[in-house]
C-alpha cells in the first residue's frame, strides 16, 4: 500500500527556490482496514525534517581566509517529495525520498563540480539515531552559470516496534559538516 502525502517547505538559496513535501502520510493521517472489516488502523508516515545548522554548506578554499572571496562554493539540502510502504503487515516501512541539493559557485572556485557529502538518518520518537548512512553527490554547475543543483532518489527501510507508527519515527537529512563548517554555520545570522 502506497500512501501519498504533499507538504511544502521553502528554502531560499540567492533565488532558488525549494519546494518541500514528503509523501505517504508524513503530515496526513490516512486509514487503511479491510472493506468488510469495522477494524481500521491509522498510517502514517514518518516526519521528514532537515537537522538545524546542517541544511547549508560553505566550502572556503584551504588557507587561512573565511571571507566571501575565499568561499569556493555554498549548498543547501531540503526534501522534494517522498512516498512511503508499508511491508509485512506494518512491521516494516519503506521510504522513498527525493532530495534537491543546490549549489551556488563562489569566487575562489576552480572548477564547475563540487562533491556534497551528506547524510540520511533514522530517529525514535526519543530521538535516538537508529541508522544513519552518509552519500555523496556532485553538483555541475554549468558553464558561464553560478548555480546548478541535482535531485537524489533514496530508499529508506526499517522496522517499526510494536505500538508505534510511522509517524512516531523522523527521518532527518543534512550535510555531513567538518566541526569548522558546522561552528561557521551556528554563527550566522539567519
Amino acid at each position: 500500500m502506497k500512501i501519498l502525502n504533499k507538504g511544502k517547505l521553502l528554502v531560499a538559496l540567492g533565488g532558488l527556490g525549494l519546494l518541500s513535501g514528503c509523501s505517504g502520510g508524513f503530515d496526513t493521517d490516512l486509514f487503511s482496514g479491510d472493506f468488510f472489516s469495522t477494524e481500521q488502523r491509522v498510517i502514517t508516515c514518518p516526519n521528514v525534517t532537515t537537522l538545524p545548522n546542517a541544511d547549508e554548506i560553505t566550502i572556503f578554499r584551504q588557507g587561512p581566509g573565511r571571507d566571501l572571496v575565499d568561499v569556493e562554493y555554498e549548498g543547501v539540502i531540503a526534501p522534494v517529495s517522498g512516498e512511503c510502504e508499508y511491508e509485512d503487515d506494518f512491521a516494516w516501512v519503506e521510504v522513498d525520498l527525493i532530495l534537491r541539493i543546490g549549489a551556488i559557485k563562489g569566487p575562489a572556485a576552480t572548477s564547475q563540480t563540487q562533491e556534497y557529502n551528506f547524510f540520511v538518518a533514522v530517529a525514535d520518537k526519543d530521538n535516538r539515531i537508529l541508522n544513519k548512512r552518509v552519500f555523496n553527490s556532485p553538483v555541475e554547475v554549468p558553464e558561464g552559470r553560478r548555480r546548478g543543483a541535482v535531485q537524489e532518489e533514496l530508499r529508506q527501510r526499517f522496522p517499526i516496534r510494536s505500538g508505534t507508527r510511522g509517524s512516531d519515527y523522523n527521518i532527518i537529512i543534512g550535510f555531513q559538516l567538518s566541526e569548522e563548517q558546522l561552528a561557521y554555520n551556528q554563527k550566522k545570522v539567519r
